[in-house]
């Protein structure tokens, strides 16, 4: 996958952006603030999902636009597509979104038609933010791979809200405390279904993230990735699902709880509370790691979720370095650019004289939000 035309005008404060990128190596080059990372976010926002470094939806318009437009062509392996993206400053909340010309308006819709796999600095809350982070990084990889699961995490965060929803009415003598039970069942076997996709994509992404963080250290530090569930401190065998019993074993932790549940005014155990664990030579690394490991292993698991995605779906995602490549050395930008050299790839950086690669591609400069190709 890789894509052959891109413009915007009005996203954050790009002007008038028009390239061809190289479905290769592209370099995005300028001074700080002027529009590296908001070109990269733009290309982010036609996967369907939020900014990946942070920015609400409601910041997305510039100051002084009236409306932002993205159009992007991409050629999926198949055939080349074309996304619309637009939203006006008087109707924010109405985007206008169509795909090959056929109107959308649910970006959740994007999800499986352009995959992308974006870092950047602010991806080390996956290493030292809340276990949410992960669990987040955890649903939205498997999902990639299989987007009609979404459909699952939906659901399990709708129904957990109306449990907790319960509990509130039931504290109050609102309604009878038998009443949550009516949720756990329906809870049960959707959050059954989600453990078993989260054990099933870190299974196959562990390797990966190991063998990555092995090459890029030169083999001196041992990277551990698993996957804890909160209602299974021993995580079953798969192999032999049964999908009865797991779903009333989910049932029964939730009942055994439901009076630490009324006296916290929440669901206290369910995979809300999953983690995903991350060790260096067996200490986990958001207490003992050092900067340079933690970012190093936030790289890492963005690196192998791209490869997982190419290795299961047999086409690779579109790669988006956000700020990466220029504080690292000669030798671990060769070993990071190597992970990804067959998939097209955007990395953003001051100077193009810091990436010190042989590679030829395209070398871009931006400069207050407009774009133009360098020499």
């Amino acid at each position: 996958m890789h894509i052959t035309e891109f413009s915007a005008h009005g996203f954050r404060n790009l002007q008038h952006v028009l390239f061809y990128p190289d479905p290769k190596l592209n370099l995005i080059t300028g001074n700080n603030a002027q529009g590296k990372t908001n070109l990269l976010d733009a290309i982010w926002l036609m996967t369907g999902c939020r900014s990946f470094h942070g920015i609400q939806e409601r910041h997305y318009l510039g100051f002084s636009a009236d409306y932002f437009q993205c159009c992007m062509k991409f050629h999926d392996d198949q055939r080349v597509q074309e996304i619309r993206y637009s939203v006006e400053k008087k109707q924010q909340k109405a985007k206008k979104i169509s795909v090959n010309g056929v109107v959308s308006n649910k970006p959740a819709n994007l999800f499986e038609i352009f995959q992308c796999v974006a870092f950047s600095p602010a991806d080390l809350v996956l290493i030292d933010g809340s276990p949410e982070k992960r669990r987040s990084f955890m649903d939205l990889g498997a999902c990639q791979l299989y987007p009609e699961r979404m459909r699952y995490v939906n659901t399990a965060v709708h129904l957990l809200n109306q449990r907790n929803a319960g509990i509130q009415q039931a504290i109050k003598k609102k309604i009878r405390k038998q009443d949550i039970l009516l949720w756990d069942a329906q809870l049960a076997q959707v959050s059954i279904f989600l453990t078993r996709m989260r054990a099933d994509y870190i299974r196959n992404l562990s390797p990966l993230c190991e063998e990555l963080y092995s090459l890029i250290t030169g083999g001196r530090e041992k990277l551990e990735v698993s996957y804890r569930s909160a209602i299974f401190p021993d995580l079953p065998d798969f192999e032999n699902f049964q999908e009865n019993s797991f779903v009333q074993a989910y049932q029964n932790t939730l009942s055994e709880r439901l009076e630490d549940d009324f006296r916290l005014g929440y669901t206290l155990r369910g995979i809300h509370r999953d983690e995903l664990h991350l060790a260096i030579n067996r200490k986990p690394v958001h207490l003992f790691g050092s900067q340079g490991q933690k970012k190093t292993v936030a790289l890492v698991l963005k690196l192998a979720q791209a490869h997982l995605y190419r290795k299961k779906l047999q086409r690779s995602p579109v790669i988006l370095l956000d700020d990466v490549m220029g504080e690292l050395d000669e030798q671990r930008q060769r070993l990071i650019y190597n992970a990804v050299s067959d998939m097209q790839v955007f990395i953003t950086l001051c100077h193009a004289s810091s990436l010190k690669l042989t590679e030829t591609g395209k070398i871009y400069r931006m400069q207050e939000g407009s774009l133009s190709e360098t020499d």
